[in-house]
């Protein structure tokens, strides 16, 4: 039944409940003929009316999809059964191909269910996503379908209801439970200022929020269109059996003439086609690849497609970014040290004006301290970002520049005494960012971040799993990166990289040989997380450059993850490679069977379905993969 049940996106077309009882009625047709003819010698002729009916519900539609794919000149092994079904029908063996139709169905039917088991993610993450919200217009409050929200629009959302969008919580304070997108069960406390995401859980207070995205373009649309295009991107292996199969027809057929020419029985030839439909060997690769996708968004991991989960399987070395990756991502600004007599106020002032509308973690640093000293700043005109250095911007007739010491003319032309200044903060782990107006020096900002309190134990989970080699390429200066590399355990530090930097050590890592893993913010690290085997970002929960850079996406913002990520990968190719080996297996001792005349007909179809739920239920188990040695990742979290 490869043609209707094989593509695991069409799982969601079946109507399991009408489909179960036109089955069930076929089955019902059948013995009652199975019974009329055994009861009355001279009603042939009902007898074979009723096979025939529980034939034309159960077995027809295979015909009709054998003979589609013949006409569109695409291999379809639907057209084994179908031979099988035409060659009992010109014997007059009804009542054979009505019971043959039926169990086929039937076992297609049962692995539909239990590889569906790997997609009830999408429906789970499809249920939490309210229909309705409460939209606040010209000061009334309207309920409209979700799908008539627009960026910008002011939600409402009471205690007990769920987001319908994403966006910022203009005013309110609350308690929402994230777990469909972060996979986090704990609530997490949010008020004004603070980015929710569709389909989170309002626990407590009363929200307005303002939407920026919407249905679809949300991270939960995003996270559901991740799983259903999972299918899309197969890993090799996936491919290879898929290729491999397109062979396995004229094989059977060639192994069903030789029954028959050497034995003389049709009937042999007819079990060599029916357990010779290479149905497990097909669904159950795409049925594990989805199942392990479904089960990583479920902690927070959203992955691309199968390929990415093979590629992560044979990692070997991981490069971590520092900002936002191995540190918490809210570093703050402790210390303001002004040149000659300029006030501090005026050095944080110049330097928000230059920051606002950046999205780095230094700038937001920056941003921060200008909001809590209470100072106004104007957005300068003609911003230029040059990535991993610095910004600039006209500030009226004066040029302000923020960034480290070696962007605005290097540090040996810095006074001694704010070259005094830089190295101490440095010494101390902090990153100075140096203040310019006009060419000329203002001040020095210091920012300090702190490392993740599970980046350490995340490490070493890593090394467990066979990683021996991890790194950190930052663009801070030494002491810094070190310093929190010492502090998660990690040696080798790669320091003061600009993005092209970072590129040509990941590239000579891959150049010796290595399956490089890189994780970083997803931002200034595109270049390398596209470059790497594996890219990972920091999703800031599912930014749109996270999304299109990187090949995974840790919706929690927690390196944490990246233990079970491995470990699932790996055992995702195990499945595929044990389930092939079964299919195959399968597939060979049923048609043994039916060429040696040990099975009949209806024992081959047995044995094919029996085959074949046995391999899917291997690997739907993915779905429901639990990891307690995976640092910070719990085995239940999320849905399901």
């Amino acid at each position: 039944m490869i043609g209707r049940f094989a593509n695991l996106g069409q799982y969601r077309e079946l109507l399991p409940g009408r489909d179960l009882a036109l089955c069930l009625l076929g089955g019902l047709l059948a013995l009652a003929s199975f019974l009329v003819s055994g009861w009355r010698q001279d009603a042939g002729w009902l007898a074979a009316a009723l096979a025939l009916l529980s034939f034309a519900l159960n077995g027809l539609p295979v015909v009709k999809e054998a003979a589609a794919g013949l006409m569109e000149r695409r291999i379809n092994v639907d057209e084994l059964v179908s031979l099988a079904f035409v060659a009992c029908l010109i014997r007059g063996e009804f009542l054979t191909a009505a019971g043959v139709a039926f169990i086929m169905k039937l076992g297609a039917l049962a692995e539909g269910m239990v590889s569906d088991s790997a997609r009830r993610s999408i429906r789970d993450l499809v249920a939490v996503s309210p229909e309705e919200a409460v939209v606040v217009r010209d000061g009334r409050r309207d309920t409209v379908p979700v799908a008539q929200v627009r960026p910008g629009d002011v939600v409402l959302v009471g205690p007990g209801e769920r987001v319908p969008v994403d966006g910022v919580i203009r005013s309110g304070l609350s308690a929402l439970d994230e777990s469909s997108i972060t996979g986090e069960s704990l609530p997490a406390d949010k008020q004004a200022g603070d980015q929710v995401f569709a389909g989170s859980l309002n626990h407590t207070g009363v929200l307005e929020i303002e939407a920026a995205r919407v249905g679809e373009d949300t991270v939960l649309g995003r996270v559901v269109r991740l799983v259903e295009e999972s299918e899309s991107h197969k890993p090799e292996a996936v491919r290879f059996i898929d290729r491999w199969a397109t062979w396995f027809t004229p094989l059977v057929l060639a192994v069903a003439a030789a029954a028959w020419a050497v034995t003389g029985d049709v009937d042999r030839a007819i079990a060599v086609l029916i357990a010779g439909c290479p149905c497990a060997l097909i669904m159950a690769a795409p049925t594990a690849t989805v199942a392990a996708v479904g089960r990583l968004s479920r902690a927070g991991i959203l992955v691309k497609g199968g390929r990415h989960l093979e590629a992560a399987a044979a990692v070997d070395a991981v490069l971590f970014d520092k900002t936002g990756t191995l540190t918490v991502g809210r570093p703050r600004v402790d210390e303001i040290v002004p040149m000659d007599a300029v006030p501090e106020q005026e050095v944080l002032t110049c330097a928000a004006c230059v920051e606002d509308g950046c999205s780095h973690p230094l700038a937001l640093a920056v941003l921060r301290a200008a909001h809590y000293a209470r100072i106004a700043w104007a957005r300068a005109s003609d911003v230029a970002h040059e990535i991993g250095a610095g910004v600039r911007g006209m500030l009226g007739q004066s040029l302000v520049e923020v960034g480290g010491a070696s962007f605005a003319g290097g540090e040996t032309a810095l006074p001694a005494p704010m070259r005094l200044c830089l190295e101490k903060i440095r010494e101390r782990g902090a990153t100075p960012l140096v203040v310019y107006r006009d060419r000329r020096p203002l001040g020095v900002i210091g920012v300090s971040d702190t490392p993740r309190p599970t980046a350490a134990s995340a490490v070493a989970a890593l090394r467990r799993a066979g990683i021996d080699r991890v790194a950190v390429l930052s663009g801070d200066h030494e002491r810094a990166a070190r310093n929190v590399a010492a502090a998660v355990g990690i040696s080798e530090v790669h320091a003061g990289l600009r993005p092209e930097d970072k590129l040509a050590v990941l590239s000579a890592m891959r150049g010796q040989g290595r399956r490089v893993m890189f994780v970083g913010d997803g931002i200034n690290d595109a270049p390398a997380l596209a470059r790497a085997d594996v890219g990972v970002a920091m999703g800031g929960a599912g930014t749109d450059v996270a999304l299109q850079s990187a090949d995974v996406v840790l919706a929690r913002d927690d390196i944490a993850a990246l233990p079970f990520l491995l470990r699932l990968s790996r055992r995702m190719l195990t499945v595929v490679k044990v389930n092939a080996f079964l299919g195959v297996f399968f597939n060979a001792a049923a048609m043994l069977g039916g060429g040696l005349g040990l099975l009949s007909p209806l024992g081959a179809a047995v044995a094919h379905n029996a085959g074949s739920i046995l391999v899917v239920l291997s690997a739907a188990s993915l779905a429901f993969a639990r990891d307690a040695d995976a640092a910070g990742v719990a085995p239940t979290a999320g849905l399901g």
